[in-house]
């Protein structure tokens, strides 16, 4: 009887405590910003729902401080993906690949110096642990999800939401989950560390990628990060800005967020 007004009460709050996490056990009808908890080696991990949606992609050409790359555009999501809550942290790094690159030592920091390669590494482990897929996110889905439903330059006050390198980084990351979310209940997606994602970078692509459910699968040199990081000015946090790296690059200014979609592991 505990158990089941426990269970009631954080349904009440709002949260999904998920224990043995698979695929037919994720809420079926969550609503935008619910917040799931999964488990794996006593490591919690929460992500947030990100509803199927449309956002205008890139950046107008009035905006301060934007790149030549950001080539606005409508894009539509066609389907629904649960987000970390934040950026992958050394502790959840620790726990699945029993290795801590990082230069900044912190169970709570977001854990950097790991290469796309690295990154795909963590993902497949992490999804046997969950019996989950987890991904790195498209680009697309990464700055919907870091947008959620704003059209300006940042998902809010970038001071109140980010460490970034003109005023508050202090020379290093910090722990993760510090500053404000975004209305969709994400922590540090300005600032902290540049997040890896899923596509190839390209120009060209993206400015006549699909107007549905865009990834650049298209072999390049390069991939995109987002996102900016502490030891970047402001410009280089905005929504819009698209950074890239080889993908064998480890550096303490680059990390990763993953998120999850409900479809059985592979």
């Amino acid at each position: 009887m505990k158990k089941r007004f426990a269970v009631l009460a954080l349904l009440l709050l709002g949260v999904f405590w998920v224990s043995c996490s698979w695929a037919d056990e994720l809420p079926s009808n969550p609503n935008v910003g619910d917040r799931i908890v999964l488990t794996a080696d006593g490591v919690e991990y929460a992500f947030r729902w990100c509803p199927p949606g449309e956002l205008m992609m890139g950046s107008p050409s009035s905006e301060e401080k934007r790149d030549d790359d950001e080539t606005q555009h409508r894009v539509k999501l066609t389907k629904g993906f649960w987000m970390l809550e934040t950026e992958v942290t050394q502790s959840m790094w620790q726990s699945v690949m029993g290795s801590n690159p990082s230069k900044f030592s912190g169970a709570k920091n977001p854990v950097e110096q790991v290469s796309w390669d690295d990154c795909q590494s963590f993902c497949q482990k992490l999804s046997q642990k969950l019996g989950q897929q987890v991904k790195l996110p498209t680009e697309a889905q990464w700055e919907y999800a870091c947008r959620a439903g704003t059209t300006g330059d940042y998902a809010g006050n970038l001071d109140e939401m980010a460490w970034y390198g003109e005023r508050w980084s202090s020379g290093s990351t910090h722990p993760v989950a510090q500053k404000k979310p975004n209305a969709w209940g994400l922590y540090d997606m300005h600032g902290n560390v540049w997040e890896w994602c899923s596509d190839y970078y390209d120009e060209k692509y993206y400015d006549r990628s699909p107007t549905s459910d865009p990834e650049n699968t298209s072999p390049s040199p390069l991939r995109v990060i987002r996102g900016g990081s502490w030891d970047y000015i402001a410009g280089c946090c905005q929504s819009a800005y698209r950074g890239r790296s080889t993908l064998d690059y480890r550096n303490d200014l680059l990390g990763l967020r993953v998120l999850l979609v409900p479809s059985p592991v592979e």
